[in-house]
């Protein structure tokens, strides 16, 4: 029994052992107080990205099927971006600001696309004042262009251009943009100007219907035909 005793101890400690690690495995979980980091990605086990929460210069790029729109670039903007699970961009939450400025948002896109509906604010010092907008947009994309690849075609044209030559082509596109590629639909919230209400646009982006109180707290109804032609009630 003796020289027994030390090979039953021996198999006694193996048995002990495997039950440790296989109970690491299974519970393979841990709890911490504070983790600091750039960038905290989440994947799955193949290493598909999820979700990105990072910081300005650590944030992931806007993917479709994993593959970067615009490789080498950077995003600069704080925030918390999801993918689905073929490697899309699908929205995300965004927040910054200086003593300046400050903006956030909550963005949802369309099928590989640009986003169609989001929450979003914006605070901004014009001429010693707070300019300010915030509530709910609706847009309408088209199916088949992104509008990232416009703005970086835009870019690489007018990157020689002087400033106004710049401005005046920057009015073309987004004019271009609003009408055929990005057009807003819908915009409940506060404007700049402090009218508060719901705002409906055409499938061209031009204001069709306005309810809102404006900044005297007058109640306002207005309806605007296909030929800008404005009917208050």
């Amino acid at each position: 029994m003796k020289k027994q005793l030390p090979i039953i101890n021996f198999t006694f400690l193996i048995v002990l052992t495997c039950f440790f690690f296989y109970d690491r495995q299974v519970n393979n979980i841990e709890t911490f107080k504070e983790i600091q980091a750039e960038r905290l990605s989440i994947i799955d086990s193949e290493e598909n990205l999820y979700i990105s929460i990072s910081n300005p210069e650590k944030q992931a790029l806007a993917t479709t099927h994993g593959i970067p729109h615009n490789p080498g670039s950077k995003r600069d903007l704080p925030g918390i971006i999801f993918f689905n699970r073929v490697g899309d961009e699908v929205g995300g939450i965004y927040y910054d600001g200086t003593d300046e400025e400050n903006f956030a948002g909550i963005t949802f896109d369309q099928q590989k696309n640009d986003q169609i509906m989001a929450i979003m604010k914006d605070e901004y010092l014009e001429g010693g004042e707070w300019k300010r907008w915030y509530g709910m947009f609706f847009r309408e994309r088209s199916d088949s262009i992104r509008v990232e690849k416009l703005y970086e075609q835009f870019l690489e044209r007018t990157k020689s251009m002087t400033k106004p030559e710049k401005d005046a082509e920057y009015l073309k596109f987004k004019k271009h943009m609003d009408s055929e590629i990005n057009v807003y639909r819908m915009f409940l919230g506060r404007e700049e100007n402090k009218n508060t209400g719901l705002f409906i646009y055409d499938s061209k982006g031009n204001e069709r219907i306005k309810i809102y109180v404006d900044e005297l707290d007058n109640t306002q109804f207005e309806i605007i035909d296909k030929n800008g032609n404005n009917t208050t009630y």
